[in-house]
Order: structure tokens, then C-alpha cells, then sequence
């Protein structure tokens, strides 16, 4: 007998735990801010945020030349420095004063100045001075001119060794031959290295959005109707999140393979993993993105909310990731904070899978760690839901019973009418 009531139990439960599920998702698709949210958001953004890059390398910046040496070695080095695909010299200025010109007219993004004894310091075997002024509005266009003097300085000076050294060692060529090989990112792009890591964040940041729009739709309708939501089901704490987290893996099928499949191959981006081994690794980071975001509904009070609460949360994401700054550098303060944040485990792991072609027992610890936020989230949207949630629903009802014009007063109140 004891065996049947628990099975009934437990059946009773599962039910709950599909009802709520069924109700999500009527909610989500009735709601038009979830669905831009939960849908639209991940549909376009990421494709937007691509197109400010692409193309994600420049070519043929345009540089002018201040070349106080005029010798055949600083013209042989302007040749070299627009020989290269990522300068174009345009021509050459009188002095400094021309070239600014030149820069502040946007005629040029940079200014090679070759230094009156560059031609002399060489040829005595000293250090010859080359100086670059770049248009520093555009990280990319720094990035492109710099490499490309490092490239050309790296190769003539190679070239000036071994010219002193060859006589005495009767040596052929250089002396040291160095090949750039960029692995995991060959186009050497700025979106190739960054957009990555924001992928990942991106569909956090929509779903957490997306959830906390549904609770602050929730308790509008519930100020509304003496604190009962007339869309609720009733069911216990763990079926109601539960419920919702299955919706929310539902919902989102679709987006994990667009963001994180298709998004790069539409933009040419790394794509040497296996899809099926990032949706593995996207398991477990869906759920523990829906613990979260159900956890943090506590601080949602009403639907406009959520965008002074959490949309300027995704930069902090950003840099949490390690994409413009090194995890191991962080405080360790940082790095805390950064390992309670699933889409932190996911875009490292993905951004490994991707790039490294690494496969999903390469990233163990990536996946271990998001699926041990799991509990850690699951307990924490347990407490919200049951101590936070329901107490504040069931102080709502009493109060609506004794005054049914309370939580009317308390809404005007809060918006600085009453």
C-alpha cells in the first residue's frame, strides 16, 4: 500500500512538473517581449554583432612617410612596408607637421617617420630608429600597421645579421628564420578571437531576460488580481522549477544550434568542433542558465525592470570570460565570481572546441564545473522560489482579503502616484 501511494506520489508530481512545463510555454509564445527576447535576440544579435566586424582584418591602410634618411635603405624599407597587405603607402610628407596634416584630414591613418641617422646606425651595426603614429579610433587599423612593421623590421634586420656574419662564418642566408603560424584563429581576426566567447553569452543573457520578463509579467498580474496569478499552475517548488527549466531547454533548441553552429559558419569564423559534442557541452549550460535566471527573478518587481537589472550585466560577462583580459591574471576575487557564472564555463570550453578542435573529454573540466552549478543554482532558485516568492504572494493574498484595494495602493505608491 505504501508502494502505491509512493508511486502515486511521484506520478502526481511528474504531472505537476508537465503542466507547468505546458503553461511556460503558452506563456512564452503569448508574450512578444520573450519571444524578441528568447527568439529575435538570438536570431539577430549575433549576426549584427558579426557584421561590425566583417571583414574582421584590414588591408592597405593608408600611411604616409616622413623620410628624414633618404637612403637606400629607408627606401627599401618603405618599399617593404608597402609590399605588405596591410599598409599602402600613399606618399611621402616634408615633415611632421605635413603629415599631421595629412592624419587630421583623414587623408592617412598613419605616419612612418624614418629617423635622420636610421641609414648610419646600421650600417655601423647599431639600432636604427623607426617610429609609427597610428589612428588609434580603430584598435584594427593599430593592430595591422604594427604588425606589419614588426614583420618588415623583423626581416631586414634578420638580413643586416647576416650580412656581419657571413664573411666570418661563410654562412648562406639568415641567420635566424622565423614563420608566422597562427593556429585556431588563421585569418588573425579580431571577431575570429572575440565573438567566440560572446556566443555563448549571448544566449544566457537572452534567456535570462526572457525569465525574468515571464516573473515580472507574473507579478503584475497577481497586483492585479489580490496576489493569484490566473495563468499559474499550482504544483510544489521543485515541479514549478523544474517545470520551467524544461521549457526553457525546449525553447531553446533551436538557438544552440543556430548561435553556436551556424553563426560561425555563416561568418567563416574557427569551426573545428563536432556539433554534437558542443550540444553536450550546452546541456548542462542550458540548465544551469535556467537555474540562474530563476534565481536571480527574485530582484524583478515588474517587466521594465530587467533591463535596468541585468542588460548591463553582459560587458561584465565579457571580461569575466577572459576574452579581453586572461583568467590566470584576474584577482582572485574575479575569478570567483567569473566560476559561478555558467556561460564563463561554457564560452571557455566552446571557444576550445571551436578553435583548439577539441573534443568534449578535452574539456572535462569545463563540463564537470557547469554541471556541478547545476545543484548549486537548482538549491538556490529552490530557496527563492519557496522563501522569497511564495511568502510574498501569500502576504499579498492576506492583505488583498482584508483591504481588496491594498496592492492598488501599494502599485500607486511604488510609481509615486498614490
Amino acid at each position: 500500500m505504501t508502494d502505491k501511494i509512493k508511486h502515486s506520489r511521484l506520478f502526481l508530481w511528474f504531472i505537476q512538473v508537465l503542466r507547468v512545463c505546458g503553461r511556460e510555454l503558452l506563456l512564452v509564445f503569448r508574450d512578444e517581449g520573450v519571444v524578441i527576447f528568447f527568439l529575435l535576440l538570438n536570431a539577430v544579435y549575433p549576426v549584427f554583432y558579426a557584421l561590425i566586424y566583417n571583414p574582421e582584418v584590414v588591408r592597405d591602410e593608408r600611411v604616409v612617410v616622413v623620410d628624414d634618411n633618404r637612403t637606400a635603405l629607408s627606401r627599401d624599407f618603405v618599399r617593404r612596408m608597402d609590399a605588405t597587405q596591410e599598409v599602402a603607402i600613399i606618399g611621402y610628407a616634408a615633415n611632421m607637421e605635413e603629415a599631421r596634416e595629412a592624419m587630421h584630414s583623414k587623408s592617412c591613418y598613419g605616419i612612418l617617420y624614418v629617423s635622420r641617422d636610421f641609414g648610419q646606425s646600421v650600417a655601423r651595426g647599431e639600432q636604427g630608429h623607426i617610429s609609427l603614429y597610428c589612428d588609434m579610433s580603430v584598435m584594427m587599423r593599430y593592430k595591422a600597421m604594427f604588425s606589419a612593421l614588426t614583420n618588415v623590421t623583423q626581416a631586414m634586420g634578420n638580413e643586416q645579421l647576416a650580412l656581419k656574419v657571413e664573411p666570418i662564418t661563410n654562412m648562406g642566408g639568415t641567420i635566424i628564420e622565423s614563420r608566422q603560424v597562427p593556429v585556431g584563429n588563421p585569418a588573425m581576426g579580431i571577431a575570429s578571437a572575440v565573438l567566440l566567447f560572446i556566443l555563448p553569452l549571448v544566449l544566457q543573457q537572452s534567456m535570462i531576460l526572457g525569465i525574468a520578463m515571464l516573473h515580472g509579467g507574473s507579478i503584475e498580474r497577481r497586483r492585479r488580481n489580490g496576489g493569484r496569478d490566473p495563468m499559474a499552475i499550482e504544483a510544489g517548488p521543485a515541479a514549478t522549477i523544474i517545470g520551467k527549466m524544461m521549457c526553457h531547454q525546449i525553447v531553446y533548441v533551436v538557438p544552440i544550434i543556430y548561435v553556436l553552429h551556424y553563426v560561425p559558419l555563416m561568418f567563416g569564423f574557427p569551426q573545428y568542433g563536432d556539433i554534437v559534442h558542443i550540444i553536450c557541452l550546452a546541456v548542462p549550460f542550458i540548465i544551469a542558465v535556467s537555474l540562474m535566471g530563476q534565481t536571480l527573478q527574485a530582484f524583478v518587481n515588474e517587466r521594465e525592470s530587467v533591463f535596468l537589472l541585468f542588460v548591463f550585466s553582459s560587458v561584465v560577462f565579457v571580461f569575466l570570460t577572459g576574452a579581453s583580459w586572461p583568467r590566470y591574471r584576474m584577482s582572485a576575487l574575479w575569478r570567483v565570481v567569473g566560476d559561478c557564472v555558467p556561460g564563463v564555463w561554457m564560452a571557455n570550453g566552446y571557444v576550445r572546441m571551436q578553435s583548439n578542435g577539441a573534443l568534449l573529454y578535452q574539456t572535462a573540466h569545463e563540463y564537470w564545473m557547469l554541471w556541478l552549478q547545476v545543484p548549486v543554482m537548482f538549491t538556490l532558485a529552490y530557496l527563492v522560489e519557496r522563501f522569497i516568492n511564495r511568502r510574498r504572494y501569500r502576504s499579498w493574498i492576506a492583505a488583498s482579503e482584508d483591504n481588496p484595494n491594498a496592492l492598488t495602493r501599494i502599485e500607486l505608491a511604488k510609481n509615486g502616484v498614490g
